[in-house]
């Protein structure tokens, strides 16, 4: 899928004339009624699908997916009640991902190493957010051979040093790559999400107060040679808790 500014973009389609809007996004499922899903994005509109989207027959309230769709901007959107009607073109759920609170120590067990690194995070387009006060959404861009589903990520933090070693570190995550394929090459950009929930408010306990910054420790390599790098590297962005959410 396309790389995006932020979590969602929109173009119109056919000229400046034409009301119809293609958009990506991730947005947060907040019903599923005979795969006709009601969602929630970023920005707080809710977005109802006209159609069966039969990918998602299986998603539950609370999940969150990533997915192309349509609407008229004319007919479509509801401003006052901030409802958008849409076609929903194709989608992925994106949630799921397990965030394990271990030692330091524990850590050298290989159920939570990696075995593929990742290319980025990161970029001037795209970077790591937060859906909400506790759903971090990170894109990944990695190598793979076919099959997607065969990569898994995950997040590991340390519940004896929730806090990395850099001066004024908030809380530090390190994510986890582990692929069942063999032999990948083709580069592939997706978002996963990852619910802070538990971490945060250990580190709150801890620290008496929710960080002002999360860093992601990478293992990054942009060569396909599968090779996992032996120093990690920081990503950093600012955490604001919003206690009105």
């Amino acid at each position: 899928m396309v790389v995006l500014m932020g979590v969602s973009v929109t173009s119109c389609l056919k000229g400046d004339d034409n009301t119809e809007v293609q958009a990506y996004t991730v947005a947060k499922v907040t019903d599923n009624m005979f795969a006709y899903v009601s969602f929630l994005d970023i920005s707080g509109y809710k977005m109802i699908s006209k159609n069966i989207v039969t990918e998602l027959s299986n998603v539950n309230s609370g999940d969150f997916i990533y997915m192309l769709y349509t609407y008229d901007r004319k007919t479509d959107v509801d401003p006052n009640s901030q409802t958008i009607n849409i076609t929903v073109n194709a989608a992925q759920k994106i949630s799921g991902n397990s965030v394990n609170g271990i030692t330091e120590e524990m850590d050298a067990d290989e159920t939570y190493a990696s075995d593929k690194p990742v290319i980025e995070i990161s970029d001037e387009y795209s970077k790591p957010l937060m859906f909400d006060n506790y759903n971090l959404v990170i894109p990944i861009q990695y190598y793979a051979k076919e099959n997607i589903d065969k990569h898994k990520f995950s997040l590991v933090y340390y519940t004896d040093k929730l806090k990395g070693k850099e001066e004024n570190a908030g809380l530090t995550l390190y994510l986890r790559h582990q692929s069942e394929e063999t032999g990948e090459s083709l580069r592939y950009f997706s978002y996963r999400t990852f619910d802070l929930k538990e971490v945060l408010s250990a580190y709150k306990e801890e620290y008496g107060s929710f960080p002002a910054n999360i860093i992601i420790q990478i293992e990054k390599n942009s060569l396909s040679n599968g090779e996992i790098p032996t120093k990690t590297t920081p990503v950093s962005f600012e955490y604001k808790y919003n206690d009105k959410l």
